[in-house]
């Protein structure tokens, strides 16, 4: 399991951009790091086993990998035990492994915290809502299915970025013009959508 944050953009500037995100924020030890809600130890380690033999050692992050999965300004210096952490993350990278991730979710009694680029920061970032939750992280999930210009729809996976969208169209020749917010980098399927 990794404890380094995984690369959540391929392009350079957005990339530096995330980091800077939560670069200067305030940073405070992620401990205690809670189990899943009614999940014992044995079983929690099991099902991250699971997880890595789904998406691999380098898709599941535990211990300090997690510091792009709290909200770095959800401090809560008296009670630090107020702070909403997941337990580990996971980020798979096809409808597959999603799949398989969700079974052994299932499986465990795990519940699990999903968003699709983790920015969302009038939502707390990519911090789970029910403390101890595992992080599913979509943003691999960017595969453009279908932009159709007859109807002007497009059928994406959560990863896909507004700016990835409007190179597509733009590539392809379509016939539809994707409206582009300033922060190009953000997820066309927004947290709240998913």
């Amino acid at each position: 399991m990794s404890t380094t944050h995984p690369q959540t953009y391929p392009h350079p500037d957005y990339e530096a951009a995330h980091q800077e995100t939560y670069e200067h924020a305030p940073r405070h030890p992620i401990t205690p790091i809670p189990l899943p809600p009614g999940v014992r130890q044995s079983d929690f380690d099991s099902a991250v086993s699971e997880f890595v033999s789904i998406v691999g050692v380098e898709s599941v992050f535990v211990k300090e990998g997690l510091s792009d999965y709290i909200d770095p300004y959800d401090v809560h210096e008296d009670d630090p035990s107020q702070r909403k952490v997941p337990s580990a993350a996971v980020c798979p990278n096809s409808t597959d492994q999603l799949s398989s991730v969700l079974k052994t979710a299932n499986k465990f009694k795990i519940p699990l915290w999903h968003f699709s680029r983790g920015k969302n920061l009038g939502y707390g970032g990519p911090a789970p809502r029910v403390n101890g939750s595992v992080a599913l992280d979509l943003h691999k999930l960017d595969k453009i299915i279908e932009v159709n210009d007859e109807y002007h729809y497009a059928v994406v996976e959560p990863g896909v970025t507004f700016i990835q969208l409007y190179e597509y169209c733009v590539e392809k020749k379509k016939k539809v013009w994707p409206s582009t917010p300033s922060l190009g980098w953000g997820s066309v399927i927004g947290h709240v959508c998913l």
